[in-house]
């Protein structure tokens, strides 16, 4: 049966927004799946994270000490080692008090590793961290840059973050500036004031990249508007 020309017009509009309503849906569960959040991690300890690394929209580490400290009110196996994480090195506004630091590492880091084992990207990143630092493990940097990239690779910020800290200083890892460009590329894009902050000088000194000052002004601005006093040196070096 052969329809008129303005019938067939409408069915082929119908069609179309049919298949446009699927993709809505469909895209709306990825967002959706995205979104939540992740599995086995404290929700304050996420929150916390991303106010210490600047994702939130500005570094504040009053306020991530206080998340952390309400993530690990409850014993919380992650957020126990983020205690003893902080403390090895003074991060967070904590104090640097490196043997309450082993003392607290050691009571979760089998539990840790577990996790770490079952592919939670947090345990991951901080098995990385354990052995980096000697916090519950004996220290190698090979073993750290493994989980570290375990980490990376599944998108987690702070493990990008150290991937592109070892390729540029070549510990554990083969030096390679290009490759500690995409590490930090991949952390400062999530909003990571750090990793902003020394793309910037790599663009600024033209290693791993081509030296690009328009490059790496926007990432000063990036990392200056979330606090990073260095990027705003860096600024004010570069446009006054």
């Amino acid at each position: 049966m052969n329809l008129p020309l303005h019938a067939l017009t409408l069915i082929n509009s119908q069609k179309r927004n049919i298949r446009l309503s699927f993709l809505a849906l469909f895209l709306v569960s990825i967002y959706s799946c995205q979104a939540a959040p992740i599995a086995g991690v404290d929700p304050d300890l996420i929150e916390s994270i991303r106010w210490y690394t600047g994702e939130a929209g500005a570094v504040d580490n009053a306020r991530a000490k206080q998340l952390l400290q309400r993530a690990a009110a409850d014993e919380d196996s992650l957020s126990t080692m983020w205690i003893a994480r902080v403390y090895s090195t003074g991060r967070m506004g904590y104090p640097t008090d490196k043997a309450r630091a082993q003392a607290i590492a050691r009571s979760v880091i089998n539990k840790v590793e577990a996790m770490a084992n079952a592919g939670v990207s947090e345990a991951q990143f901080l098995i990385g961290t354990a052995y980096a630092e000697a916090l519950g493990k004996e220290p190698n940097n090979h073993t750290a840059a493994n989980w570290y990239r375990r980490a990376a690779e599944r998108g987690h910020v702070l493990a990008a973050h150290n991937m592109g800290n070892i390729h540029f200083s070549g510990t554990g890892v083969v030096q390679d500036d290009a490759l500690a460009v995409f590490w930090w590329t991949r952390a400062a894009r999530s909003g990571d004031a750090i990793p902003q902050y020394r793309l910037a000088q790599m663009f600024e000194q033209g290693r791993g990249v081509n030296l690009d000052l328009v490059q790496a002004i926007s990432w000063y601005q990036d990392s200056a508007r979330r606090g990073n006093t260095n990027a705003k040196v860096a600024l004010e070096r570069l446009l006054n």
